[in-house]
C-alpha cells in the first residue's frame, strides 16, 4: 500500500509540474533568434514550398514537416503558445518513453520511483528550455520511441523492426548529429536479437532510406540537399563538440580536473592500498566525477554538471565492460542511451548533453546499483532531489535572451493573434510593435535584417529571400544571392538598431554574425528610420558587392 501511495503521489507530482510549465512558463518569455528558426522554416511548408528548392536549409528536413503539422492543425489565436505548450508534451512523453524503456531493459535494477526519476529528467532536461520547436529535441524524440520500441520484446515483430526503422530514420533526419543514430540500433538489434534480425532491420533502414531519396529528388534535387546540408561545418567543430568540450573547456572549474582525477586514487586506494588496476581505477573515477557532477548542481551549473556526470557514465560502463566483457550484452542499452545523449550534445550552440539528462541518470542507476544501494536514504533523496529540482527550475526564471520573469508583463495579443497569451518585456513588446506598424505602411515585400527568423509567420506574409535569418552559416554561404534579392527596388529592409546598439550573445565584430547584414548598412540607400528599425530600400552601388561579399565571407 505503501508504494501504491507513493506512485499515486510522484504520479500526481509529474503532472502537476507538467501543468505549471504549460500553463505558466510557456507564457513567459519572447526573443527574436532561434524561437522562431524552425517556425519560419515550417511555415514556408505549410504554405506549399519545399525545401532545399524554394528555401535554403542546412540540416536534414523531418523537424520542419512534422512542426508544420502542427502550425497546419492548432487555432491561429493563440497558435505560438499552443505550439510551446505541444512541445512540452512530447518533451514530457519523451521522458516518460525513456524511463519506461529502461524499466523494460532492467526491471530487476531500477529500484528508485519511476516516477520520481521522471520528474527528476524532465526538470533538470527543460532547465530553461522554453520547448520552442527545435531539431534536437525532435530528433531525440523520435530515438527514444525507437528506444521504447525495441524494449518491448527480447525477439522483435517485424512490424516492431520496421517502426523502429521509421523513427530511426526520422531521428536521424532531424540534424546530422542523430545519423549515428540508425547505425546504433542495428548494432543493438544485432548483437541483443541475432544476425537475422539484424539483416532485416538493416533492410528497412534502406527501404526508408531509399524512400527519402526519392522524394528528395522528386521536390527538389539530392545535389541540392547535399550542398545545402553539408560543409557548414567542419571536422574540428565535431572534435570540439563530440569529445574535448567533455574534457578542457571548463574555465569555472578547471582546477579541480587534476585533483579528480588524482582523488581517485587517493581517496580509494591509498587508505586500503589495494593493487591498481584499470577497471577498477575507472570505476573510482567515475564515482569521483558523479559526486562532483551532482555537486555543481547545488551551484546552478547544470550545463558542466551535464557533461561530467556523462563523462562518470562513460567511465563506469568502461570499467565495467573490461572486468566482465562476457556481460557485455547486458549494457548494450546503456550505450545506446549514450550515443543518443551525444548526439544532442554536438550542437554549435547548446553543445550539453542535458536534453537526454533521463537517460543519463537512469544509465547511473543501473551502472551505480550496488553503491547506490549501500548509502541510499530516502529522505535525504527527497530533500536533495527537491533542492536540485527547484534551483532547476529557477533557471526559468530568466528565460533565454530575455530578461527575468519581473520585468516581463507585456502582452504579445497587440502585435499578432498567433502570439496571443505570450508575455515578454516592454523593449521587445514595442519593438515587435514598431515592426507591424512597418509592415502595414510599406507593404509585404520586406527583409528584416539580420534576425528575426520567424517575423512572416507571425504576420502571415512570405518571404521574398530564401533564407530569413541572415547569419553567415544560415545562408548556404551565398550571400551574393541574397543581395540579388534585397537589391531590387519592391522590397524593403527593416535593419535593426539593436544589431548595431549589441545584442546578447551577439559577435563583437558584426562581420562574423551577418556580412549580409553590414553590406547592406554600409552600401544601401537609407530611406526611413524608426525607434527600432532604419528601412534601407535599394542599393547604390551593384557593380560592386560581389566581390565585397565574397572577400568579407571568405
Amino acid at each position: 500500500m505503501k508504494t501504491i501511495q507513493a506512485n499515486s503521489s510522484y504520479r500526481l507530482l509529474f503532472f502537476l509540474i507538467l501543468a505549471v510549465y504549460c500553463l505558466f512558463t510557456a507564457r513567459y518569455g519572447f526573443e527574436t533568434w532561434d524561437t522562431g528558426y524552425i517556425p519560419g522554416y515550417s511555415w514556408r511548408i505549410a504554405n506549399g514550398q519545399d525545401v532545399y528548392k524554394d528555401f535554403v536549409y542546412k540540416a536534414p528536413p523531418s523537424t520542419l514537416y512534422f512542426q508544420a503539422i502542427f502550425i497546419k492543425i492548432l487555432p491561429e489565436i493563440g497558435q505560438f503558445y499552443f505550439i510551446k505548450v505541444t512541445n512540452y508534451l512530447l518533451f514530457a512523453l519523451q521522458v516518460v518513453l525513456a524511463v519506461k524503456s529502461f524499466t523494460n531493459f532492467y526491471p530487476q535494477q531500477i529500484k528508485f520511483n519511476k516516477w520520481a526519476l521522471m520528474i527528476l529528467g524532465l526538470v533538470i532536461s527543460l532547465l530553461n528550455f522554453t520547448a520552442y520547436p527545435w531539431p534536437t529535441t525532435d530528433g531525440l524524440f523520435f530515438s527514444v520511441i525507437a528506444l521504447y520500441i525495441l524494449s518491448l520484446s527480447k525477439k522483435s515483430s517485424n512490424l516492431q523492426l520496421l517502426a523502429i526503422a521509421l523513427f530511426c530514420v526520422l531521428s536521424s533526419l532531424t540534424k546530422q548529429s542523430f545519423y549515428l543514430i540508425p547505425f546504433g540500433f542495428l548494432f543493438a538489434i544485432t548483437c541483443l536479437q541475432g544476425i537475422k534480425k539484424g539483416l532485416f532491420f538493416f533492410l528497412y533502414l534502406v527501404l526508408f532510406l531509399l524512400l527519402f531519396l526519392s522524394w528528395v529528388a522528386c521536390t527538389s534535387s539530392i545535389h541540392e540537399f547535399l550542398e545545402q546540408t553539408t560543409g557548414q561545418t567542419h571536422f574540428k567543430d565535431l572534435l570540439y563538440s563530440g569529445f574535448l568540450d567533455y574534457i578542457i573547456t571548463y574555465p569555472r572549474i578547471s582546477v579541480f580536473i587534476p585533483l579528480l582525477i588524482v582523488s581517485a586514487f587517493l581517496l580509494f586506494y591509498f587508505p586500503k592500498q589495494k593493487p591498481l588496476t584499470i577497471p577498477g581505477y575507472l570505476k573510482n573515477l567515475s564515482i569521483v566525477l558523479l559526486i562532483f557532477s551532482l555537486s555543481l548542481c547545488f551551484f546552478s551549473d547544470f550545463l558542466i554538471a551535464s557533461r561530467i556526470a556523462m563523462l562518470s557514465t562513460v567511465f563506469a560502463i568502461i570499467s565495467k565492460i573490461i572486468k566482465d566483457w562476457k556481460r557485455f550484452y547486458y549494457f548494450i542499452p546503456i550505450l545506446l542511451v549514450l550515443l543518443i545523449a551525444w548526439s544532442c550534445s554536438i550542437s554549435m550552440g547548446y553543445n550539453y548533453p542535458i536534453f537526454f539528462s533521463t537517460g543519463i541518470i537512469l544509465s547511473i542507476t543501473v551502472l551505480f546499483e550496488e553503491e547506490l544501494d549501500k548509502v541510499y536514504n530516502q529522505k535525504l533523496f527527497i530533500f536533495t532531489g527537491s533542492i536540485i529540482l527547484v534551483l532547476a527550475y529557477s533557471s526559468n526564471l530568466k528565460p533565454y535572451r530575455e530578461k527575468p520573469f519581473s520585468e516581463l508583463n507585456y502582452s504579445l495579443t497587440e502585435v499578432s493573434p498567433k502570439l496571443k497569451y505570450l508575455i515578454t518585456n516592454k523593449d521587445t513588446g514595442e519593438k515587435l510593435l514598431d515592426l507591424k506598424s512597418l509592415v502595414k505602411k510599406y507593404g509585404n515585400n520586406y527583409i528584416v535584417a539580420p534576425s528575426f527568423p520567424m517575423v512572416h509567420y507571425v504576420f502571415n506574409t512570405q518571404s521574398v529571400l530564401p533564407a530569413d535569418w541572415l547569419t553567415n552559416n544560415e545562408i548556404n554561404r551565398d550571400p551574393e544571392r541574397i543581395l540579388k534579392i534585397a537589391a531590387k527596388k519592391e522590397n524593403f529592409i527593416f535593419f535593426e538598431k539593436s544589431f548595431l546598439e549589441g545584442e546578447e550573445f551577439m559577435f563583437e565584430n558584426r562581420d562574423d554574425f551577418s556580412v549580409t547584414a553590414m553590406y547592406i548598412y554600409r552600401n544601401f540607400k537609407k530611406i526611413d528610420e524608426t525607434a527600432h528599425f532604419i528601412i534601407f530600400n535599394t542599393q547604390e552601388k551593384n557593380e560592386i558587392y560581389p566581390t565585397i561579399v565574397r572577400k568579407s565571407v571568405h
